[in-house]
C-alpha cells in the first residue's frame, strides 16, 4: 500500500482509517500555477474535460491510513503555515478545501478538532469537507 491510497480489502477489514487532503479547484488556474504560488508540489492533479473545464490541485497528507483524523489534518495545517498569503489570494479565485475522509471502523471512536486549527482553516480561506464512510468502507 501507498501512503494515503488505500486498497479494498483495507476498506472492507472495518478497521478505523482516515486520509486528508487540500484540494484546490480553478476554472482559471493550472495545476503548474497553483503550485508556483504556494511554492508546494501537488501529490495529485487533474483537469476536468468539458464545460467548463477546471483544474484539481491535491496535496495530501501522506501519513498511513491508521493514523488518526486529527494528525492527518494537523500535518497538513503545519505545511500550509507558512503560506498564508497565497492561500488568502488563491480562496479568491479558487474553490480551496481541506478533505477529511474518514471511517470508524467496527468501533465507536470520536475525534476532537481543535478550534484554533479550525479558526486556521477560516482565517485561510479554507473550507473544510467532512467525507465519513461506514465500516466496510461503502458509501451510505
Amino acid at each position: 500500500m501507498s501512503l494515503g491510497v488505500m486498497d479494498p480489502d483495507e476498506l472492507s477489514g472495518g478497521r478505523p482509517w482516515s486520509l486528508a487532503s487540500l484540494r484546490i479547484l480553478s476554472e482559471t488556474l493550472s495545476s503548474e500555477a497553483i503550485g508556483e504560488m504556494l511554492g508546494l508540489r501537488a501529490t495529485n492533479t487533474r483537469t476536468s474535460e468539458g464545460e467548463p473545464s477546471f483544474t484539481v490541485w491535491m496535496l495530501e497528507s501522506r501519513l498511513e491510513p491508521s493514523a488518526g483524523i486529527e494528525d492527518h489534518l494537523y500535518i497538513l495545517m503545519e505545511r500550509l503555515r507558512d503560506r498564508r498569503e497565497a492561500l488568502k489570494t488563491l480562496a479568491e479565485a479558487a474553490s480551496v478545501e481541506m478533505w477529511l475522509s474518514f471511517s470508524p471502523g467496527n468501533r465507536r471512536s470520536s475525534s476532537v478538532l481543535d478550534h484554533a486549527v479550525l479558526a486556521e482553516l477560516g482565517e485561510l480561506g479554507i473550507d473544510l469537507v467532512l467525507d465519513p464512510y461506514p465500516p466496510g468502507g461503502a458509501k451510505a
